[in-house]
């Protein structure tokens, strides 16, 4: 097998190791390319007076260098799979130093089957219950504590609000975390940087926001003192707004959706030392939206996705939730594209209507996916708010200003294009585009202000 250039960069630890990886990627740097199966190896003249020796498992993935380098996969075995992925390394007798480390992983993996053989421990069902009662216990502490500090807020006032420090913020959401509501700690942490924010095309102004982000955690903490009054998907929905995860056992027993999944875009996030990548997939057949989201961090990089532009055929299972959303993928395989679709899209109306039912359901989003179908992207009136917008006769909605805006305007040309992004009730942000029959995708940790033609 081999990944995808994209598969491969989005395990890089940071921006810094992918430009390194693809400065390594050149075939001529490298001396005694091999293969066995999905195992790939080579040596690379480094700083030392020794090549660094480097081998990789595409079916991991994973990998092992002799550099000094701290990252995990480093800039060498990155470089190592970009060359396996431009070009099939052939096949051939791994040296000793390659065999040795295949040896150990079949030896680690046949030692962790023997593990999973074995009979599970008994529970204990009464510790189990202890722990799970001091935590809500905990939150509901959390929660009181929330209540009473946006209420003084309040009643000093936004503007009051707008000349607090950082640590006055930091310091709640540090309390949110001691009380294991790291959801509810998030949004808080998110509040100062509403109120510095410049003010931008397609967003709300920075009072504005601030106000917008105070009603949506009262909105949650009113929800989570009433979850014996929702409906249980409802519950579930704002136990992970609050920051409950969801465990092996809930996620078993949800039930698969068999599509052919068409991978929309990828969308990379810094979250303090967390790398969050949400893949964004619609069922061609059920129309369904959905987004995965997995974590990564230095010492433990983000796991192979299907990229932009290809087809996931194959299960999803919906984490519990209402509406559904957040997913993760079962049994399936990705492949090329069937074509370039956004089953789904209508017009602006009806993404209003979308996001509409979207927050009669869970008023505490921030933000819902939209797909339109035929829009324009032009200017908005002289003295608008908003520079640029997707518009139909129905209606339109303002564009993000953003890097990457004058490319998507290029690609459209004019055109009736379809689009899908976030949309938060002020502005669409884009992550994709499918004009004449061609699919274009935000690059989701490029800088550059540029569109990819994925399919």
């Amino acid at each position: 097998m081999s990944l995808t250039t994209a598969q491969i960069l989005d395990l890089a630890p940071d921006a810094s190791s992918r430009k390194a990886g693809q400065d390594q990627a050149k075939p001529q740097k490298w001396a005694g390319l091999g293969r066995a199966g999905t195992v790939i190896w080579g040596e690379i003249k480094g700083s030392g007076a020794s090549p660094y020796r480097t081998v990789a498992d595409l079916a991991g993935p994973s990998s092992k260098c002799t550099c000094p380098s701290r990252k995990f996969p480093c800039k060498h075995g990155l470089g190592l799979m970009l060359v396996d992925a431009s070009a099939p390394i052939a096949e051939g007798e791994p040296p000793d130093w390659a065999a040795a480390w295949m040896k150990g992983r079949e030896s680690r993996a046949a030692a962790a089957e023997t593990r999973a053989k074995e009979p599970a421990k008994p529970v204990d069902e009464r510790a189990q219950a202890k722990r799970r009662q001091a935590r809500e216990d905990r939150v509901a502490a959390a929660l009181d504590e929330l209540d009473l500090w946006l209420r003084d807020l309040m009643r000093r006032g936004l503007a009051a609000a707008r000349g607090e420090p950082y640590a006055f913020w930091d310091r709640m959401a540090g309390r949110l975390v001691d009380g294991q509501a790291p959801g509810l700690a998030r949004r808080v942490r998110a509040l100062p940087g509403l109120i510095a924010a410049a003010p931008q095309a397609g967003a709300p102004r920075p009072e504005a926001a601030l106000g917008l982000g105070l009603g949506r955690l009262a909105l949650l903490l009113r929800a989570a003192r009433r979850l014996d009054a929702l409906s249980p998907e409802q519950a579930a929905g704002v136990r992970a707004a609050l920051g409950y995860p969801v465990t092996a056992e809930e996620m078993v027993a949800r039930p698969d959706q068999a599509d052919t999944w068409a991978v929309l875009a990828h969308a990379v996030e810094e979250e303090d030392r967390l790398t969050a990548r949400s893949v964004w997939l619609v069922g061609r057949a059920s129309g369904a939206l959905a987004q995965v989201i997995d974590y990564g961090t230095a010492g433990a990089p983000l796991p192979p996705a299907p990229a932009a532009g290809q087809d996931f055929s194959g299960a999803l299972a919906f984490q519990p939730g209402d509406p559904p959303l957040r997913a993760v993928f079962r049994e399936g395989q990705a492949g090329p594209a069937a074509e370039a679709a956004l089953p789904g899209a209508g017009s602006v109306a009806v993404a209003r209507d979308a996001f509409a039912d979207a927050l009669s359901r869970a008023p505490w989003l921030e933000r819902w996916p939209v797909r339109l179908a035929g829009v324009r992207l032009g200017r908005l009136a002289a003295g608008s708010a908003a520079a640029f917008a997707a518009g139909d006769e129905t209606g339109s909605l303002a564009l993000r200003a953003e890097p990457r805006l004058p490319s998507l305007l290029a690609v459209a040309a004019g055109r009736p294009v379809d689009l899908f992004g976030l949309y938060d009730g002020y502005g669409l942000s884009p992550l994709a585009l499918i004009a004449e029959g061609r699919l274009y995708a935000m690059p989701a940790q490029d800088s550059q202000p540029v569109l990819l033609q994925v399919a």
